[in-house]
């Protein structure tokens, strides 16, 4: 019995050398994990696209195309500034192919126009006068960029100019008080002008056509 049990001790003690030589052989090999096997997938990067700048808003005024522009109601004064010693031609439509039916002085101290249209690059009177007489009367066509008008705005040291004909639209400029300007057109009482490269409308308060004195 005693035989039995020492050949039974002997026998477990074979079996366990056996499976620990099994365990290290296998560490020994260096089995990859399945975390270890399995491909790691990235998240997919996401390339930014550099947004351009935010351009800054065009700070110009609305300025209608010049032939293509439909006649709009005026009722606005202005003066003379044409250069031209054989004085300004008043035509019977908005262009030059029109006939000339009037003729305007421009070695005057001052002629006031009144404006009762605008078409384009031209507008049309409805009167002119000089200090010495009535110049023109009737319906006519002359270059707006040949008349000027004049900054109020005594008290405030210069007038808002603006991107539309409406005190709602954004301000744009200003234009000193008591300056002589260019006219590029008019929508019923508002100018649209030009002053040192600053183009806008400015309302009618703002407004003086009178190039001798400041108005009231």
């Amino acid at each position: 019995m005693r035989i039995l049990l020492v050949l039974t001790l002997l026998f477990w003690n074979i079996a366990a050398g056996c499976q620990n030589s099994n365990s290290t052989e296998t560490s020994n090999r260096g089995e990859a994990s399945p975390s270890q096997n399995s491909t790691s997938t990235s998240a997919p990067t996401t390339t930014q696209t550099a947004q351009p700048p935010v351009q800054e808003r065009n700070r110009v005024a609305t300025i209608p195309n010049s032939q293509a522009d439909s006649q709009r109601s005026c009722e606005i004064s202005a003066y003379v500034i044409d250069k031209d010693p054989k004085g300004l031609n008043v035509r019977s439509g908005p262009g030059e192919g029109y006939k000339i039916i009037g003729n305007l002085p421009t070695t005057s101290v001052a002629v006031i126009v009144d404006i009762a249209a605008s078409q384009g690059d031209w507008v049309q009177l409805t009167k002119a006068q000089s200090p010495e007489k009535i110049e023109f009367q009737g319906t006519g066509w002359v270059k707006t960029q040949l008349l000027g008008t004049s900054t109020r705005g005594y008290g405030t040291k210069g007038v808002s100019v603006y991107a539309s004909p409406s005190t709602q639209s954004s301000a744009i400029g200003r234009i000193p008080d008591a300056q002589g300007i260019q006219l590029l057109g008019c929508d019923r009482s508002w100018a649209l002008v030009e002053y040192q490269q600053l183009k806008g409308w400015i309302e009618p308060e703002a407004q003086c056509a009178n190039p001798l004195t400041t108005c009231p």
